[in-house]
C-alpha cells in the first residue's frame, strides 16, 4: 500500500535558486532572511526536503549510452549515444544548487535550537545528498570544484577544481557522517526519506565505482546484515515481473526511491518507453542485450545445448521475457509484429519514425493493470535510485575481488538468480554450464548478472562498462539488431506486395551504434562554466 510521502518545498526556498542559471558564477542574491526562517524544526526539514528532488526520476533513458539499448523515439537520442561529447550539452548548474542547499542547512542548524534527534536527522539527510551529488559529479567529471559552505559573491572567482581523489575522500566523510546519524526507518509519512541503510548503499555503490572493494564489501555486508530488506518474491512464485508495476511499491526490495502517486503525483513512463499499441519505439534492446541472457540451464547461449536461434525465446532466463518484448507477444491486447511489412501495422520495423528500430521493444514497465490509451502518461509507479538485487550483487563482485570464490560470493549472486528459478553458480561440479572455476570466471558471470538483472532500469550499464574498463570494446563494436530476410511469397497478404519475412534468419540490422576512445571515462567539463570560468580548465582529449 502507498504510504503518504510529500516531499515539501517552500515558494522561499525555491526562490533562492530562481536566479541561479550557473551556481558557480552567479550566487543567488535573494537570501533567505534570518527574521523569516531558519526558526523551527519545521523549517529545517522543509529546507532539507527540497533536497529529495535531486534523486533521478528519469535515468531509464541512460542505457541508450550503453550497448543495452537504441532510442527507438528517433529525435530523443543525444549526442552521448552516438559518441558525441560535445562540451555544451553537459551541465552541472543544478547539482551545485543542491550542494548549495545541502551546506545551508548544515551551516543554519548549527544556530538553531533543536533536539538532538532532529538535529542528527536533519544533518544526516542532508549530508547524504552532499555526497550523493558529488559522488556524481567525481563519476562524470573526475575533479570537480568542492564547496562546504555558502559562497559569498566575492569568493566565485577564487573556484578551482579539487582532485577526485581528494572529493572522494570527502564524500565517503559524508556518508559516514550520515550512516551514523540517520534512522534505520521513518514513520509511514516519511517512508520515502534516506535512511541508514539507503546511505550505506550509496556509500557502496560509489565505493564499487572506484575499485574500493573493502568498503564496497563492507557496506554491502552492512545493509545485508540489518534484516531489513529482502529480494521481492524471493521464493520465486513467478511475480518477479510486478517488481516493475504499481503493486510492488512499498516493498521491503526498495531501499531508496521517489514516490508517485497517481493521479495526484505519475510520470509517463509506459508512455515513453513504449506504447505497444501505437508501436511507439521507446528504448529498443539491441541484440547483444537479448544474447546477455542465459538459457534456462545457465548457459551462456553461445555455449548452450538447448538454445535454438529460430526460437530464441524459448528456455532462456525469465528476466528475458520481463524485459524484452518480442514478436508474437499480446500486450493490451495487441499482437507485436515486427516485421518490416505493411502487415504488420504501427509495430513493425521501419513502419514510421518511432517504430522499434532493432525488432525489439522493452518490456520491463508495462504494467498490465494500467491501459496505456487512457492512463499510460498518467503513472503512480515509484521510481527507485537502489534495491536491495543491487546490494547483494555489489557484496558479491566485491566478495570475489578480495577472496576470489569465496562461498559467500556464490551465495550472494545465486540470491539474485534463485529468486526467478535460475541455477545457482558453482566451483564443484564441472559438467554442469553454471561451473566457475577461477576468480575470473566468477568475475564475468556477476558482471552479466549486473546486465541482466538490471537491464534498461537505472542507467546502470553506462557506468558498469566504464568501471570495468570495456567501454571502448563494447561501444566500438557494431550495434545490431535481430536477424530477418525478405522473400517472395504469392500467398503473401496484398498489401506486402507478394513478400514475406522470416524472422530469426539472414543478416541482423545493422544499428548506428556509437563509439569511445579512452578520454571519454571522463565527460568534458560544460562549457558554460568554462565560458565563465576559464580557470576550471578542460579534461584531457577535448578541445
Amino acid at each position: 500500500m502507498k504510504k503518504n510521502f510529500i516531499y515539501i518545498v517552500s515558494i522561499l526556498l525555491l526562490g533562492a535558486f530562481s536566479s541561479c542559471s550557473d551556481f558557480l558564477d552567479r550566487y543567488p542574491q535573494d537570501e533567505l532572511s534570518d527574521g523569516s526562517f531558519w526558526k523551527t524544526q519545521t523549517d529545517a526539514e522543509m529546507a532539507v526536503s527540497y533536497l529529495y528532488e535531486c534523486l533521478p526520476t528519469w535515468d531509464t533513458d541512460e542505457d541508450i549510452n550503453s550497448d543495452n539499448a537504441v532510442h527507438g523515439i528517433k529525435w530523443a537520442a543525444g549526442n552521448q549515444s552516438k559518441g558525441i561529447y560535445d562540451p555544451a550539452d553537459y551541465s552541472w548548474s543544478s547539482e551545485y544548487s543542491y550542494i548549495r542547499q545541502a551546506n545551508l542547512v548544515l551551516e543554519k542548524i548549527q544556530e538553531m535550537e533543536l533536539s538532538e534527534e532532529a538535529y542528527k536527522q536533519i544533518e544526516g539527510q542532508a549530508r547524504f545528498f552532499r555526497a550523493y551529488i558529488y559522488f556524481t559529479l567525481i563519476r562524470q567529471f573526475g575533479a570537480v570544484p568542492y564547496i562546504d559552505k555558502p559562497l559569498e559573491l566575492t569568493d566565485v572567482d577564487n573556484i578551482t577544481r579539487m582532485p577526485r581523489e581528494e572529493v572522494y575522500a570527502k564524500v565517503m566523510e559524508d556518508f559516514d557522517v550520515a550512516i551514523s546519524y540517520l534512522p534505520e526507518e521513518w514513520d509511514a509519512d516519511n517512508a520515502a526519506r534516506v535512511t541508514k541503510g539507503a546511505a550505506m548503499a550509496m556509500k557502496a555503490r560509489a565505493a564499487l565505482y572506484y575499485n574500493d572493494w573493502e568498503v564496497a564489501m563492507t557496506e554491502a555486508k552492512n545493509v545485508m546484515d540489518m534484516n531489513r530488506y529482502e529480494l521481492y518474491d524471493k521464493e520465486n512464485t513467478g511475480k518477479y515481473k510486478e517488481l516493475f508495476w504499481e503493486v510492488a511499491d512499498g516493498c521491503d526490495e526498495f531501499i531508496l526511491y521517489v514516490q508517485y502517486n497517481a493521479p495526484n503525483k505519475t510520470h509517463y513512463l509506459i508512455g515513453w518507453e513504449c506504447f505497444p499499441t501505437l508501436g511507439w519505439g521507446g528504448l529498443n534492446p539491441t541484440q547483444s542485450l537479448v544474447d546477455a541472457f542465459e538459457d534456462i540451464e545457465g548457459a551462456p547461449i553461445s555455449e548452450s545445448k538447448i538454445y535454438d536461434p529460430k526460437n530464441p525465446f524459448a528456455n532462456r532466463d525469465p528476466r528475458c521475457e520481463v524485459n524484452i518484448l518480442h514478436d508474437g507477444e499480446e500486450m493490451y491486447g495487441v499482437t507485436i509484429k515486427v516485421a518490416p511489412l505493411k502487415s504488420s501495422g504501427n509495430t513493425g520495423i521501419a513502419q514510421h519514425g518511432d517504430a522499434t528500430a532493432t525488432g525489439y521493444y522493452q518490456q520491463k514497465w508495462l504494467d498490465p493493470s494500467i491501459d496505456p490509451v487512457s492512463t499510460g502518461w498518467e503513472m503512480g509507479k515509484d521510481w527507485v535510485t537502489i534495491r536491495y538485487a543491487e546490494v547483494l550483487l555489489t557484496y558479491a563482485e566485491a566478495k570475489n575481488e578480495l577472496s576470489p570464490l569465496d562461498p559467500s560470493a556464490f551465495d550472494a549472486v545465486n540470491q539474485v538468480r534463485r529468486r526467478v528459478g535460475m541455477p545457482d553458480l558453482q566451483n564443484t561440479d564441472a559438467s554442469k554450464p553454471t561451473y566457475c572455476p577461477t576468480q575470473d570466471a566468477l568475475r564475468q558471470r556477476i558482471r552479466n548478472e549486473w546486465r541482466v538483472e538490471f537491464a534498461l532500469e537505472g542507467g546502470k550499464r553506462p557506468w558498469d562498462i566504464r568501471r570495468w574498463g570495456i567501454a571502448k570494446e563494447v561501444l566500438n563494436a557494431p550495434f545490431e539488431g535481430l536477424r530477418y530476410k525478405i522473400v517472395d511469397d504469392p500467398n503473401a497478404p496484398a498489401e506486402d506486395g507478394g513478400k514475406r519475412c522470416i524472422l530469426y534468419e539472414g543478416d541482423p540490422i545493422k544499428l548506428t551504434g556509437s563509439r569511445y576512445e579512452d578520454h571519454n571515462y571522463l565527460l568534458p567539463v560544460p562549457q558554460t562554466e568554462l565560458d565563465l570560468n576559464p580557470g576550471l580548465g578542460q579534461n584531457p582529449g577535448y578541445n
